[in-house]
């Protein structure tokens, strides 16, 4: 448990977005907190009205949490932290669905929505849509999170393998999202985490372009730091095309 005056070193965390080389804005959004050790990231569906406004309102939810809470979660266990979490995504969705309803212009927005908590010993996260989360540890990255997809539900159904499902023309139909009804089923989970593993959270316009995650394992492992791990894989992004706007934020564990 942290005491006063004692702190996380700065660069615990580092977050780069890029509107890509095709959108007129960039609608993806990133959040993280030191001190609570807290992070989300969002993006916005361009499909819908204002995507960029939705990833913003449910990045606040998380932003208003963190001002209210004077004391780091710290001393928080795993349990908590999910219920945390779980609450803010279900505010997230309430505010941005409320939003849709309310103004014409709004309609229908929608957001992906992944957050946790980096704690020493495990990761705490929410997730909806097709963002999502991986750990390198021990120079093998596994992706934690399933996406909320119609690629994932026929992979899932052996109607195509995974393989097929990186390329698929309709990868990008999400079967889930903030914003959209307003019922949501979040995903939660607890995943172990050891010193020196890092974790990673991105947008599909990392993953929809980068392919390969051995190619993505090696951009962060020959890195020399954080910051230079996160430059390189929107480079590499932007250098398959940047279809997208593409949001990286790495995390390494103490």
């Amino acid at each position: 448990m942290l005491t006063k005056g004692e702190g996380y070193h700065s660069m615990n965390f580092i977050a780069k977005t890029d509107i890509g080389n095709l959108r007129d804005r960039n609608e993806d959004s990133y959040f993280f907190d030191e001190k609570n050790r807290l992070f989300a990231i969002a993006d916005g569906m361009s499909g819908h009205a204002r995507g960029d406004i939705a990833s913003r309102i449910a990045l606040q939810v998380f932003e208003e949490w963190v001002a209210e809470t004077p004391i780091p979660a710290s001393d928080l266990g795993p349990i908590n932290r999910l219920n945390i979490l779980q609450k803010l995504a279900i505010e997230a969705n309430q505010r941005v669905y409320n939003m849709g309803q309310e103004s014409l212009q709004y309609q229908r927005m929608g957001t992906t929505l992944t957050a946790g908590f980096v704690t020493p010993s495990y990761l705490a996260y929410v997730h909806i849509g097709d963002s999502r989360l991986y750990v390198l540890h021990n120079d093998i990255l596994t992706q934690i999170t399933t996406d909320d997809s119609l690629v994932q539900k026929m992979i899932e159904k052996g109607e195509i393998t995974p393989e097929e499902g990186r390329i698929h023309a309709k990868r990008n139909i999400i079967t889930q999202a903030v914003g959209l009804s307003e019922e949501i089923t979040p995903a939660t989970d607890i995943f172990p985490l050891a010193p020196g593993d890092i974790v990673l959270a991105c947008t599909d316009g990392l993953h929809d372009l980068i392919t390969d995650d051995t190619e993505t394992r090696n951009i962060i492992s020959s890195a020399p730091s954080l910051e230079a791990a996160s430059e390189n894989l929107i480079s590499r992004a932007l250098a398959y095309g940047g279809t997208d706007n593409v949001t990286v934020l790495l995390s390494n564990v103490d």
